[in-house]
């Protein structure tokens, strides 16, 4: 007997579907992926409303709020400078040196930089947090280039105050009361030392003026420096005519002598018509030298009287011109931002 084996049964066939597990478990994969997209689709358009919301909050803020607290900071400054001015220069009627009158006025003073830096600080607080489109952000650029060059102003009024206020103080050091000697001099040369000397750190004090970042005193600082330069040069030359008339007139003597001698001698008239001669020449050269001097001295005179109005003209003309340019343009560029806010708002 031949040991038959039973035949080989077929290998089942193979399948690529899934069994019921894997098909369960594929679906929970894909459905939860969906999920989570939808979820962070949901959370952007939550994060994008958000930063919308807070914008427009933002905007809202700085139109109704922010710029009105920048007006009321804004309005305490100028009041804070009469009050310190005030201060200071009744200290220096009393009167008070200039560290007595700078003690005197130091409350004043405080109260100012406080002002002032309240008022930067204000400034500041507009521009916070503010992300907007290019229109506000123009405008807000604009508002405050115009604030800054507000307060830099009036810091530098109140800061350089008692430099300018002592001018004409005799116990300054710039002494530049010293620049009226007329009545000084015995003479125009000696006026003129006299105004050289004084002049020097008059001029150096009125210049110092210019770094004052004010450009009121700025403005007088340039004309300040030309008048006294013209007084200085009208004194040298009323002094160098004097001086020739002096000679002239010694001159003029002389030919006054050769004339009667040659009168005496009986002279050839060649003789005497040369004296002639140069006695005109001599009386053309008196009456240019007096046209030059009667030129230099009524420059000079009105040098002196216009000074006063100068120094005077820094605060009834040129620091009023100045604040009320401010007064003119901060509001137009507050109204602009919020002009460009309500635009952008309604976008």
């Amino acid at each position: 007997m031949s040991n038959q084996y039973p035949p080989a049964e077929p290998a089942p066939e193979q399948t690529t579907k899934p069994g019921p597990r894997k098909r369960n478990r594929a679906v929970l994969i894909i459905g939860l992926v969906i999920a989570l997209l939808v979820a962070a689709a949901g959370t952007a358009v939550a994060l994008t409303q958000s930063a919308a919301q807070q914008r427009e909050d933002t905007l809202l803020e700085v139109k109704d709020q922010r710029l009105n607290d920048l007006a009321a900071a804004r309005d305490k400054l100028q009041p804070a400078v009469n009050a310190y001015l005030a201060a200071y220069k009744k200290a220096r009627n009393a009167p008070a040196s200039k560290d007595q009158a700078v003690q005197d006025s130091k409350k004043e003073l405080d109260d100012f930089r406080q002002a002032a830096e309240a008022a930067r600080t204000s400034l500041q607080s507009v521009k916070a947090g503010l992300d907007s489109s290019e229109a506000v952000n123009t405008a807000v650029q604009q508002l405050e280039e115009s604030h800054l060059g507000y307060f830099d102003y009036m810091e530098g009024l109140v800061e350089s105050y008692p430099r300018f206020e002592g001018l004409f103080r005799a116990d300054d050091a710039a002494g530049c009361n010293g620049l009226f000697v007329g009545n000084k001099a015995t003479n125009l040369r000696e006026r003129q030392q006299l105004l050289a000397k004084a002049a020097a750190p008059c001029r150096e004090a009125a210049n110092e003026l210019r770094q004052s970042g004010n450009v009121a005193y700025e403005e007088f600082a340039r004309t300040f420096d030309k008048r006294v330069a013209g007084l200085e040069k009208h004194a040298e030359a009323t002094a160098k005519s004097e001086e020739s008339y002096e000679e002239f007139v010694r001159i003029k003597d002389d030919f006054v002598k050769k004339l009667a001698d040659a009168e005496a001698r009986n002279a050839p008239a060649d003789e005497v018509l040369k004296i002639a001669d140069d006695a005109r020449e001599l009386n053309s050269k008196i009456r240019a030298n007096r046209s030059e001097f009667d030129f230099a001295a009524e420059r000079y005179l009105d040098g002196v009287k216009g000074m006063p109005d100068l120094v005077d003209e820094v605060f009834t003309k040129n620091v009023t011109e100045d604040v009320k340019y401010y007064e003119a343009v901060i509001p137009l560029r507050v109204q602009l931002v919020k002009d460009v806010i309500d635009a952008e708002l309604v976008e």
